[in-house]
């Protein structure tokens, strides 16, 4: 028995083929995992005025902030000598939230957190707190090796 080769024959394979190559590509994204930036977006979005406000506080300082990696540790120093209330810097890592870390900086203006607790890839450390009644806030990108 020989298949007829003619433009119906043709259209049909075309159309087939589209609808392997359509019903394959549901199946790959409904596999896709997507990590929000945080779990209560809509009331970050309510606060984002003071993050706005806390980055420029901060660049109107002297000093700047400082990530640096050495010997192993991550060492996030901020530009002030006396941080009040509860500040925090938080390690985001925006592929998986998973890994996410979170520091509180308890009064003290630095934090040092060892590099083998952090997953390597890239995170963007964010650093709020506050000082003489001011919110100040920095974010900054690290690559983990």
């Amino acid at each position: 028995m020989t298949i007829k080769w003619n433009w119906g024959t043709g259209l049909i394979i075309a159309y087939s083929s589209f609808v392997v190559f359509m019903l394959g590509m549901v199946y790959l994204c409904t596999q896709q995992h997507f990590d929000l930036v945080t779990e209560d977006y809509y009331e970050q979005e309510l606060k984002f005025q003071q993050v706005i406000d806390g980055k420029q506080n901060e660049n109107l300082l002297e000093k700047q902030t400082i990530i640096k990696i050495e010997l192993g540790v991550v060492t996030v120093t901020l530009p002030m000598e006396k941080i009040e209330g509860e500040g925090k810097v938080v390690f985001y890592k925006p592929d998986n939230a998973s890994f996410d870390k979170t520091l509180a900086l308890n009064g003290s203006n630095s934090i040092t957190i060892p590099v083998f607790e952090l997953k390597s890839g890239l995170y963007k450390v964010k650093a709020t707190w506050k000082s003489e009644g001011k919110p100040y806030y920095n974010e900054q990108s690290l690559f983990i090796p």
